[in-house]
């Protein structure tokens, strides 16, 4: 930046950018600019927004700052852009009291988990399995700017699926509540989208889902394979085409639930677009070089579930029962497998808040609580150093973070970059996350849709997350 824009220029040092308020031209200065999509980080450099924008992107004495923009002075810092989940859940709280407590106000702990994302440096994120109302209305919330949040886009039920108070998730529970609070529970996920559809046939199936993709989804999103009987098959492969047919005529993208060998394969035939926690195959074999070799050949994405090698060992010792315990042994030599052949990955974690309360008083705490995936806000940060453990290249880790979700999402002309006319989302780090992925907790600032956000004051009205365990 030349002394003339510099005079020109109003300077403030970032301290003084008013958090969450609009700046109508906003320019960030002196830092190291890592683009996924560039061919390598540049120094020194500027990016300039105007009206939520990125207008230019460059090296300092490069790039005129317009006149009366206000400056962050980045110096000596790293700015990335912002991070995203493909596959999370921003109303994971499926407990009987917060069922029963929160009845007509969920949106309430979707906007408490938008922002504990968001306070984290995710500035759009994918929920891929949740109660349709309460998502959209969040989202609705958020995108009019009366309250902050991540971006969301959601798929509202898992096509296939029935309700938290189902044998898909929470059966026992059901017992004890009235069958009107079970079925409008259920309701509230299914959306008509339920357990019921594995009887139809495929014209049926294909009725049912041309009326959902009407609900105001962002995406379909269905089991290939079962929740609960993870080596069931869900839908025969005729059926499965017809998912996906519908949703690529309602110009959504179609993902889909695995959870084993076939259940993958049988996706990729049926010409899914985004594999959900593809790295999951069972507890025993590890997914052919075959079936990896067909995910990059017909460029199909997956979103990955990477866990420490901490955490695992955590799991082994204090949680060897459990019943996700021998498909994370299997899950890390398909991950391997799934970075030697080059499959676009996608970092996700499953998250949603957790319930302070019921974490303390889990059986499993001692392996609960180490490098926890789950819990909003802290399972991308450990995803990122498994991958790393893994032996990913740190330019990939940020595109798994980044541009490969936007693009698998097709929504790399908005976000996912650092490009001009891309929507402003930015991370700034203390600290270079391409030296050690740990680095990504460094977050000195996010700024969403070209706004600084005050990350002190998020989230705005917790609900769960503060909750305290009984001394």
């Amino acid at each position: 930046m030349g002394p003339l824009v510099l005079a020109a220029a109003f300077v403030v040092s970032e301290a003084a950018v008013a958090p969450g308020v609009a700046a109508q031209t906003l320019a960030v200065t002196g830092a190291t600019i890592i683009d996924p999509l560039a061919d390598a980080p540049l120094a020194d450099g500027v990016v300039v927004i105007e009206d939520g924008r990125i207008t230019a992107v460059g090296a300092a004495g490069a790039i005129d700052v317009p006149a009366g923009t206000e400056i962050i002075d980045a110096r000596g810092k790293y700015v990335i852009p912002g991070l995203m989940d493909a596959n999370l859940h921003l109303y994971l709280n499926l407990d009987l009291e917060t069922l029963i407590k929160y009845e007509g106000r969920y949106h309430e702990i979707v906007l408490e988990a938008a922002q504990l994302t968001l306070k984290t440096g995710q500035t759009t994120v994918f929920d891929t399995w949740g109660p349709l109302g309460a998502l959209a209305r969040a989202r609705d919330i958020i995108n009019a700017g009366e309250a902050p949040g991540s971006r969301i886009y959601f798929a509202g039920n898992i096509i296939g699926f029935d309700g938290p108070l189902s044998r898909d998730f929470r059966a026992e529970a059901a017992a004890h509540v009235s069958k009107a609070l079970v079925n409008r529970t259920n309701e509230a996920w299914e959306q008509g989208t339920g357990r019921d559809l594995m009887w139809m046939t495929p014209d049926s199936v294909r009725a049912a889902i041309r009326e959902y993709t009407g609900t105001g989804v962002d995406f379909l999103k269905y089991g290939s394979s079962s929740h609960v009987e993870m080596y069931f098959i869900s839908f025969s492969e005729r059926v499965q085409r017809v998912i996906v047919e519908e949703g690529h005529r309602a110009g959504m993208t179609v993902q889909t639930h695995t959870t084993s060998v076939e259940s993958l394969d049988m996706a990729i035939e049926a010409g899914v677009d985004i594999i959900t926690h593809g790295d999951i195959s069972g507890p025993v074999v590890p997914i052919p070089m075959e079936t990896v070799r067909k995910l990059v050949e017909r460029d199909i994405a997956v979103s990955v579930l990477p866990i420490t090698q901490r955490r695992l060992e955590a799991l082994q010792k204090h949680n060897p029962d459990g019943v996700l315990t021998p498909y994370l042994v299997v899950a890390r030599e398909n991950l391997s497998r799934m970075i030697e052949a080059g499959v676009s990955m996608l970092l996700s974690t499953d998250a949603g808040i957790k319930h302070p309360v019921l974490l303390a008083e889990s059986p499993t705490i001692a392996s609960d609580t180490v490098d926890q995936r789950v819990k909003l806000g802290e399972g991308h940060f450990n995803a990122m150093s498994a991958l790393e453990e893994l032996g990913m290249a740190p330019m990939e880790i940020l595109r798994s973070m980044t541009s490969n979700i936007a693009r698998a999402y097709e929504m790399e002309e908005e976000i996912g970059s650092l490009q001009p006319g891309m929507i402003a989302d930015l991370v700034i780090l203390n600290e270079n996350p391409l030296e050690a992925a740990r680095n990504y907790r460094s977050i000195h600032a996010v700024i969403k849709d070209g706004r600084r956000v005050d990350l002190d004051a998020l989230p705005v009205a917790p609900i769960i997350s503060v909750l305290k365990p009984n001394p």
